[in-house]
């Protein structure tokens, strides 16, 4: 419905701009009284289809631009989405803890929240399976638990979505973590080192 509702306002338009030109010509260039009803039609169909013409190549111009704008948009939006997905965190780290290819899809389940029961139903397995293979990854990773994997991912995505904040990084004066957190058994001397630095 809305695509004809564009075709009357476009046919509209066009006809008004034919019958104005048409108009300004007759009256203006043309002034002889008799002036025949063939040239006014001829010059009105010659405006109508000018018109016509500068009006669609306007529109296929358009219609290029924007699809252009979409695909960089999309492609943008894509660039900076995809670090930060969970699956991608698990996917980077995989090859370095050497985490086999079910161990990588279980870890990413267990990143996102399931239980390891979902997580077995999801994957067709037993129960006992996600277990020992959730046990491997503890052991590989270094991670204690399915608790300490979920903040880890969670913060390799802050760490990422940070990493495009860098004007505002660069606006905010960095103060070395030692001057902020109270450090225990340091000494006197250290901290005046450190106050120094």
């Amino acid at each position: 419905m809305q695509v004809l509702r564009y075709w009357v306002s476009g046919f509209v338009l066009v006809f008004s701009v034919a019958a104005l030109k048409t108009f300004l010509v007759v009256a203006f260039a043309l002034e002889q009284a008799g002036t025949k009803m063939a040239t006014i039609v001829g010059l009105f169909a010659l405006f109508f289809a000018l018109t016509s013409a500068v009006a669609y190549l306007c529109f296929k111009q358009v219609a290029s631009y924007q699809d252009k704008m979409r695909k960089k948009q999309k492609q943008a939006a894509s660039e900076f989405a995809a670090p930060a997905a969970k699956e991608s965190v698990i996917a980077r780290y995989a090859p370095e803890w050497g985490l086999s290819q079910a161990e990588a899809d279980v870890a990413i389940f267990v990143a996102k929240g399931f239980s390891n029961s979902e997580v077995a139903e999801m994957r067709g397995c037993a129960i006992a399976t996600i277990k020992s293979q959730l046990s491997s990854i503890y052991q590989k990773s270094g991670m204690g638990s399915r608790y300490q994997l979920i903040a880890f991912v969670t913060d390799e995505i802050c760490a990422i979505a940070n990493e495009t904040k860098t004007e505002q990084r660069q606006r905010t004066s960095s103060v070395p973590t030692r001057r902020i957190l109270p450090l225990v058994g340091r000494n006197k001397n250290s901290e005046q080192a450190a106050l120094q630095a």
